[in-house]
């Protein structure tokens, strides 16, 4: 089973998560700049990301993540195991036929049963 971020992405399928666990400072560098906009600009440093659950480096770009942020407090796993599933915040961030969404809702079922 892979692992999930709390919003229900599949961590092994993110590109910082990848080009972290590859030790690739070339491929952080263009996502860097694939991210950046003109209000917010990112370096290599923010696209190391070792997954969400992890306490041992949070990047920048995670660390004002809103679903993270209120699933550490509430949850152990993703989001699918809270009581208020779907939240304001699922709505807001996963869509509805996402994998992300798709992952999420059969955790909830399965977690309900």
């Amino acid at each position: 089973m892979p692992e999930l971020a709390y919003c229900g992405l599949n961590c092994e399928e993110c590109p910082a998560y990848q080009a972290t666990v590859a030790s690739d400072t070339s491929h952080q560098i263009w996502l860097a700049s694939e991210y950046s906009s003109p209000a917010q600009l990112y370096g290599p440093l923010d696209m190391v990301c070792f997954g969400c659950h992890s306490q041992r480096y949070v990047s920048r770009m995670c660390r004002t993540c809103e679903v993270r942020r209120c699933a550490m407090a509430q949850v152990e796993h993703t989001c699918a195991e809270c009581g208020r599933f779907p939240c304001q915040l699922i709505e807001r961030y996963v869509p509805v036929e996402t994998d992300n969404r798709n992952q999420l809702e059969y955790a909830h079922q399965c977690h309900l049963v």
